[in-house]
C-alpha cells in the first residue's frame, strides 16, 4: 500500500498530521460541555401560566383550555398534556424528535401571542424548552451566620434585588428558581365605605391604575433634519405618586385614589415555604442556558457568593451561603471515575504487551498510539455538536481494547518479520502490508456492529449515539493510526535484537538494531538491565503459557477418539454450564443507574386543604426524626406548588448504596406514624435527570367521576404487582372549597353586578392585580385589597360587608349564598389534567419500583 510506504519513509509528515490531529482533537476537548448525561433538547415545550387564588377547575376553564386550543394549531404537535391546579397551569407539547425545536418554539410563541379572553388577574405565561438544562444545576440557601435571626422576607428581597442580578453576571446562567419567602408588591388598601359614599367601585380604582399608571407610545415626530421619539410618561416612580391619580371629575369634584385609598409596599401571599433545621430559609435554584458548561457556571457563582459574602459582611447583614447540591461534583466525580478507568485500560494494554512480546519498545509505540487515536475521537464529538458526559466516555474506556488490537495485530506481525532478518523499516513496511487488508475487514465489521446505534430514535437513540460514535470513530482511527503511525513508530524505535532474541529465547549472540553483532557491554548498562528484566518477565510468563497450552492440548487428547463421548460431552458441559451460571447471575435489567447522590426526598403530601403553616407544622415531627438518623447532615422542609416533600442531606463522604438505602428503609417504616397526610413516600434521587425509576399511567376520558373510580381501583392492582414499592395519584377529591353563588335580585336591588361582587371577594381575599410598579430594575404587582378586612374564617366571608352605589351597607350573605362543598384537590404535578387536546381526565398514576 501506497499509504504505508509513504507514512514509514515521511516519518516527518506522518509526525506532523498526527501532531495536528491531536491539537485539534485537545482544542475539541476543552471546548466540550460537560453534562453528566448525553441527549440534547428533548422535544418538549412547557406552557405555565399563574392565575393566582384560582381553584383547578377555574384554572381548567379560564386558563388551561383557551391556550390549549390555540396550541392545537402549532405543526408537529405530536401530544398536549396539560394539569390544571390550585392557582396554575402547565400545558406540555410533545413533538417528534427529528423537529427543530427552536423553529416550534417560535410557533408556539407567536400562537400564545393570539390568546384571547384570559383574565387580566392571570401573570405571564412562562415558555421553556424541556431539557437537560431545564432542572437547576445548582442550589444555594441563603442562612444567618451565628449571633444573627433569620428573616426569610429580608433574605428574599436580598436575592431579588442583589443576588441574582449578580448570577446574571455569571456566562451560561439561564432562569433562576426560587423557594421560601414573600415576594414584595405594592398594596392599594380600599376603604369600601369611603368608596362607596363617593358612588365608585372596585373596578373603577382597577381601571385608573391600568389605564393611567403605564407609559404610552407616541410615535416619531420630524423637525427638519431631526427626529424626536414621543412618548406619554405616566407611570409612577414612588409608591406615594399612586395616590394621586383621578377616579372621578365632575360637578361634584375631583375624586383622587388617596380619598379612597392608600398606597404602601407589602408582601405577597404566602405560596411557597422553606425550611432548614426548623428555621425559614430562602433558596435559589440556577438553571443553566442550552450547551452551557456546567463547570464554568459552577466556578463562576462560587466567585459570586464569595464576592457578595463579604459585601454582606460589610453591610452587616450577617449572611452566608450553603449550597446543598452542585451537579458540578457528581460530573467532576463521575468523569474522575470514567477517566480512572481509561487510563488503567491503557495501562494493562501495555503490561500484556509487555508480557507477551517483551519489549519495552512496543509499550512506547502503544503508550503514543493510544491517546493520539482516542484524542482524536473528540473531533467528531465537536462537529456533531456532542457533549463531554459518562456515556460518551464510557465509549473511549470500551474502545481502548479495540485501539490496541489494530496496533497490536501490526507490531506482532513487525516481530515475525524482523526475525526472519529484515530490518525494521522493511518490516514495518511488509508486515503491515500483509495484515492490511485483515485490519481493514475487521474494523468495518466492528463499525457495521456499533454504528447502527446511531440510527435509534427516541430518547433512548440520544442516549446511546455518543456509544456509537464514539466506538466507530475510536477503531476507524486506530485503522488510520495502526496503517500509518504505528509502522513509522515500529520502523523508528524497534531493532532486530529484541525480535531475536524473542525467537531464541534467551539467546547469547543477540544482534544490535544494525545487524553488527555490537557487544553488550558497549551498551548502556541500566537500559541493558531494564530491557533484560523485561524480557526474562516475558519469558517466565511463556513457561506459564506453555503450560497452559499444553494442558489444553492435553484436555482435547482426553476428550478425543470414538469411545470418549462421555468425555467430550463433559468438555461441552463446562462453557455450558458457565453461559447458564451466567444468565443466573445477570443484574435485574435497568436504563440508568441511580449513583450515590447524598440525597433522600420524602414526599409528604397532606390532605387536601392544608394551609402552608399547618403543613410546616405537620412537619416537624418527620423533620425531627429525619434529622436523627445516622449520617444525616441537614433536613430541608420545601413546600411550593406541586411539591411538598422533606429532603434529608447526607454526609457525601458517607453516601454508599447501603447508607442510602438503609435511609429510605427506615423512613418508609415510619412513614405511616404521622397523622395528617394522605402519603409519606422516602425515594433516592438518581444523579441522573430520567434514570427510568418510575413509571407513568396516563387515564384519559370525559367523566371526571368515572376517571376516579377507575384509578382508585387501578392503585390497588398496582399495589400488589411485584416490585412496586409505592403507588401516588396526582388527582385527589375532597379539597375544601367555599362556593359564592350571588343572588341576581338582591344583588340587582343594592345596585351592584355580579362581577362587582366577585372583585369585592376577590379584594377581600387575596387582593385583585391591578397594574405594575417599577421599583429600580424589578417589576412589582400593584394589588388591590380592602382596609380592614379580616376573613379568617368562612363565617367571616358571609359576613363580610359590602356597600352599595347609596352609601348602604349590607353582608355578602344577603347578596349570595356561601356553599362549602369540596373540589378537586391537587399533588405532584397537581390537579386537573387533560390528554390530548380532544380529551379531558385525570393526569396520570406514577408508581416507582
Amino acid at each position: 500500500m501506497n499509504l504505508i510506504k509513504t507514512a514509514v519513509r515521511w516519518r516527518h509528515g506522518t509526525f506532523v498530521l498526527f501532531c495536528i490531529l491531536a491539537l485539534f482533537g485537545t482544542l475539541a476537548l476543552l471546548s466540550l460541555p460537560l453534562e453528566l448525561q448525553p441527549g440534547g433538547d428533548r422535544p418538549e415545550i412547557t406552557i405555565t401560566t399563574p392565575y393566582l387564588g384560582a381553584s383547578p377547575t377555574e384554572v381548567e376553564e379560564v386558563i388551561t383550555r383557551p391556550i390549549e386550543e390555540m396550541m392545537e394549531q402549532v405543526q408537529g404537535v405530536q401530544e398536549i398534556t396539560s394539569t390544571s391546579a390550585l392557582g396554575r397551569s402547565s400545558i406540555s407539547l410533545e413533538f417528534n424528535w427529528e423537529s427543530d425545536i427552536n423553529s416550534r418554539l417560535l410557533d408556539v410563541l407567536n400562537k400564545l401571542q393570539q390568546v384571547e379572553a384570559l383574565p387580566p388577574e392571570a401573570g405571564e405565561s412562562e415558555v421553556e424548552l424541556v431539557s437537560g438544562s431545564s432542572s437547576p444545576m445548582m442550589w444555594v440557601l441563603m442562612m444567618p451566620k451565628e449571633g444573627f435571626t433569620g428573616d426569610d422576607n429580608r433574605y428574599r428581597d436580598l436575592m431579588d434585588d442583589v443576588i441574582i442580578p449578580r448570577f446574571r453576571q455569571v456566562e451560561g446562567v439561564g432562569q433562576f428558581l426560587e423557594s421560601g419567602g414573600r415576594g414584595r408588591e405594592v398594596e392599594v388598601i380600599v376603604d369600601p365605605k369611603a368608596l362607596a359614599s363617593r358612588n365608585l367601585t372596585i373596578a373603577d380604582v382597577v381601571a385608573a391604575l391600568r389605564n393611567n399608571n403605564r407609559d404610552v407610545r407616541g410615535g416619531p415626530l420630524v423637525v427638519g433634519r431631526r427626529e424626536y421619539r414621543v412618548r406619554t410618561v405616566s407611570r409612577a416612580t414612588d409608591v406615594k405618586q399612586l395616590e394621586n391619580l383621578v377616579l372621578r371629575r365632575d360637578q361634584a369634584g375631583t375624586v383622587y385614589l388617596s380619598d379612597v385609598a392608600e398606597a404602601r409596599m407589602g408582601r405577597q401571599i404566602q405560596d411557597r415555604a422553606l425550611i432548614r433545621d426548623n428555621e425559614p430559609a430562602v433558596a435559589v435554584g440556577i438553571i443553566r442556558q442550552t450547551n452551557a458548561n456546567v463547570p464554568t457556571i459552577s466556578q463562576g457563582i462560587r466567585e459570586a457568593l464569595a464576592e457578595l459574602e463579604e459585601r454582606f459582611d460589610r453591610e452587616g447583614e450577617g449572611i452566608t451561603f450553603d449550597i446543598p447540591y452542585d451537579e458540578n461534583d457528581y460530573i467532576n466525580q463521575s468523569i474522575a471515575f470514567v477517566q480512572g478507568n481509561l487510563i488503567m485500560g491503557a495501562i494493562l494494554a501495555a503490561a500484556v504487551l509487555l508480557l507477551f512480546l517483551g519489549s519495552l519498545r512496543t509499550v512506547a509505540v502503544i503508550a503514543i498510539t493510544i491517546p493520539t487515536t482516542l484524542i482524536t475521537v473528540f473531533i467528531v464529538f465537536k462537529l456533531l455538536g456532542r457533549s463531554l458526559n459518562v456515556i460518551s466516555l464510557a465509549s473511549l474506556a470500551f474502545a481502548v481494547g479495540m485501539v490496541v488490537d489494530n496496533a497490536i495485530v501490526v507490531l506482532e506481525n513487525l516481530f515475525t518479520h524482523m526475525q526472519q532478518g529484515k530490518s525494521p523499516v522493511q518490516a514495518a513496511i511488509e508486515g503491515t502490508e500483509e495484515v492490511g487488508g485483515a485490519m481493514l475487514a475487521s474494523t468495518l465489521t466492528t463499525i457495521a456492529v456499533f454504528a447502527p446505534i446511531i440510527l435509534v430514535e427516541g430518547e433512548a437513540g440520544q442516549l446511546f449515539f455518543d456509544i456509537g460514535i464514539g466506538l466507530s470513530a475510536s477503531v476507524l482511527f486506530s485503522l488510520f493510526a495502526a496503517l500509518t503511525l504505528v509502522p513509522m513508530l515500529s520502523g523508528l524505535f524497534l531493532n532486530r535484537h529484541e525480535a531475536q532474541q524473542m525467537l531464541a529465547g534467551m539467546g547469547n549472540n543477540p544482534v544490535d538494531s544494525n545487524g553488527n553483532g555490537k557487544s553488550r557491554r558497549q551498551r548502556n548498562s541500566f537500559q541493558e538491565r531494564i530491557e533484560r528484566s523485561i524480557f526474562q518477565g516475558s519469558a517466565l510468563f511463556r513457561v506459564w503459557q506453555g503450560k497452559l497450552e499444553q494442558f489444553l492440548l492435553g484436555t482435547v487428547r482426553w476428550s478425543m477418539g470414538s469411545r470418549h463421548t462421555g468425555r467430550r460431552l463433559t468438555v461441552v458441559a463446562i462453557p455450558l454450564v458457565m453461559l447458564v451460571v451466567s444468565v443466573l447471575l445477570l443484574p435485574p435489567a435497568d436504563y440508568l443507574p441511580e449513583g450515590n447522590r447524598n440525597l433522600v426526598l420524602w414526599l409528604a403530601e397532606p390532605f387536601p386543604g392544608t394551609s402552608i403553616p399547618e403543613a410546616i407544622e405537620l412537619s416537624e415531627e418527620p423533620r425531627l426524626f429525619a434529622r436523627e438518623q445516622p449520617n444525616v447532615i441537614r433536613v430541608l422542609y420545601v413546600h411550593r406548588p406541586g411539591r411538598r416533600l422533606m429532603a434529608v442531606f447526607l454526609d457525601p463522604m458517607k453516601s454508599t448504596s447501603k447508607n442510602l438505602n438503609g435511609l429510605v428503609d427506615n423512613l418508609r417504616s415510619v412513614s405511616g406514624n404521622y397523622p395528617g397526610y394522605r402519603f409519606l413516600v422516602p425515594r433516592r434521587v438518581s444523579i441522573f435527570r430520567f434514570p427510568g425509576k418510575e413509571f407513568e399511567i396516563q387515564l384519559v376520558g370525559q367523566d371526571l367521576n368515572q376517571l376516579d373510580q377507575i384509578h382508585q381501583d387501578l392503585m390497588g392492582q398496582l399495589r400488589q404487582l411485584p416490585g412496586v414499592q409505592n403507588v401516588r395519584p396526582d388527582f385527589v377529591n375532597g379539597a375544601p372549597e367555599l362556593q359564592v353563588i350571588p343572588n341576581r335580585e338582591r344583588l340587582a336591588e343594592v345596585g351592584l353586578s355580579e362581577a362587582e361582587l366577585g372583585r369585592v371577594v376577590e379584594a377581600a381575599l387575596g387582593g385583585l392585580r391591578a397594574s405594575k410598579f417599577v421599583d429600580g430594575k424589578r417589576e412589582l404587582d400593584v394589588t388591590v385589597e380592602l382596609k380592614d378586612t379580616f376573613v379568617d374564617t368562612p363565617e367571616d366571608l358571609r359576613q363580610l360587608a359590602i356597600y352599595a352605589g347609596d352609601g348602604r351597607q349590607v353582608q355578602l350573605t344577603d347578596v349570595a349564598e356561601v356553599v362549602e362543598t369540596t373540589g378537586a384537590g391537587c399533588d405532584q404535578p397537581c390537579g386537573l389534567g387533560t390528554f390530548h387536546y380532544p380529551h379531558s381526565g385525570l393526569g396520570t398514576n406514577g408508581f416507582s419500583r
